[in-house]
């Protein structure tokens, strides 16, 4: 998805400046996508030139004037119309995978490390659901997503729980026979 599209989505959630969008951008569009927010402003403005978005200006006290933007019509229009043709492609960037994947180059203290600050992340997530569920509550898609990651998050914290000392396991017996066919 392109920033433009990205800035009309976050839009449609309700008004928001541009500094607000940039950090819709992080979370929760970051879970999603990525995205950089040095890009919001320029694409606000295209927006704003296509009739997509309009913007108030607030006055501040010893600041300049803040834009506030919301969607047009003709800009919601445009939304539903990228999303109906967006492909639902699932792409997983993941720096725990990166490193699992090269866990025969890592130290066993390093890839405990690694798998206990995944478990940590998940667990964080896990106890932290109950305020995403209010924030997402009466949205029957985020509801959906929610559960689904929900789903996601509580599978793959039972998998590294169960298995991750496997993989430590083997590690260390390669290491051991490495070792003795070194002698």
């Amino acid at each position: 998805m392109n920033t433009k599209t990205l800035c009309l989505a976050v839009l449609s959630l309700g008004k928001a400046s541009g500094y607000d969008i940039g950090k819709k951008l992080e979370d929760p569009f970051g879970h999603f996508v990525d995205a950089a927010r040095s890009g919001v402003y320029p694409v606000l403005k295209c927006l704003e030139e296509e009739g997509l978005v309009q913007y108030e200006d607030v006055e501040q006290v010893a600041l300049p004037n803040k834009k506030i933007y919301e969607l047009t019509d003709k800009g919601r229009d445009l939304l539903k119309a990228e999303l109906e043709v967006l492909a639902p492609v699932h792409k997983i960037r993941s720096q725990f995978m990166l490193l699992i994947f090269f866990a025969d180059m890592l130290s066993e203290k390093r890839l405990e490390t690694i798998f206990k600050e995944r478990i940590q992340e998940m667990e964080h997530f896990l106890q932290d659901e109950p305020n995403w569920r209010r924030y997402v509550e009466g949205n029957k898609g985020q509801e959906f997503l929610l559960d689904y990651v929900h789903f996601k998050m509580a599978s793959e914290k039972e998998f590294l729980e169960k298995n991750a000392w496997k993989l430590l396991k083997g590690l260390k017996t390669e290491e051991m026979e490495m070792e003795n066919n070194d002698e």
